[in-house]
């Protein structure tokens, strides 16, 4: 295994550039003609035929051919034309492993040599293969990707409300009302900062945050703290009655 440009480990190689590719570097347009094989074949054998011609009809494939070609399962290059004719010359009835190529008799598909179904590899030889209205004939029983319709909206959708609004309780304490947020208004305070109080609007309900709350809880517990200091230093200074002392 070696490491392409991607950072993607792969076992393909391409003979022209003699650098590593996998299932996307493959599809660049500078890689689209090249001879492509596995990094071990390359070690064994590193000569290779240029320039390319057509596994089909033997046609030299020149720079800038690239979009009209496609490279197959066992990475040769066809003229995508010369694949969608190819495809339609074998038998209805004819099995997925048998649509092969017509240089190598290997299976078109899946591409073996690239394990990762969602590439662009794959992506570009499925969409070869649509072309010819076979696909079922030849994805048999490989689970093919293919791209999903956008969702429908099974009700309305969804209207942005200009003011966001709160939950409280009524007045009766039985049910809940909605108020905006602009009901609820900052008032100054030498205590505290930030803190809210109900608006004074009439036939709209208030709402008050909990700052409010918590300001109004530490200033009772404040007020009985120094009630109860009152009181003890008051019984602190009241006579306690006499004291009986019983002699030995």
């Amino acid at each position: 295994m070696v490491v392409c440009k991607c950072r993607k480990a792969t076992k393909l190689y391409c003979f022209v550039h003699k650098v590593p590719v996998c299932g996307e570097c493959i599809c660049f347009p500078e890689h689209q003609i090249c001879v492509v094989r596995t990094y071990s074949e390359w070690v064994i054998d590193g000569e290779y035929d240029w320039p390319p011609k057509c596994c089909s009809c033997q046609a030299v494939l020149e720079e800038g051919d690239g979009p009209q070609t496609t490279r197959l399962g066992c990475l040769h290059v066809i003229h995508t034309n010369c694949l969608v004719s190819h495809i339609k010359s074998f038998p209805p009835h004819t099995a997925p492993a048998g649509y092969v190529c017509p240089s190598c008799s290997t299976p078109i598909w899946p591409p073996k040599s690239v394990k990762d179904s969602g590439s662009c590899f794959h992506s570009k030889l499925k969409e070869a293969i649509m072309q010819t209205g076979l696909e079922k004939n030849l994805f048999g029983n490989h689970p093919v990707s293919l791209p999903a319709p956008p969702p429908k909206f099974t009700s309305a959708p969804l209207v942005a409300n200009s003011s966001p609004s709160l939950m409280t309780k009524d007045e009766t304490g039985t049910g809940f009302s909605k108020i905006s947020v602009s009901d609820i208004v900052e008032i100054d305070s030498p205590s505290s900062t930030g803190a809210y109080m109900k608006n004074s609007s009439p036939g709209i309900p208030g709402a008050a945050t909990r700052k409010v709350g918590v300001h109004v809880e530490q200033q009772n517990s404040e007020l009985s703290y120094y009630a109860d200091d009152e009181d003890g230093n008051h019984k602190k200074y009241s006579r306690r009655g006499e004291y009986k002392f019983a002699c030995m």
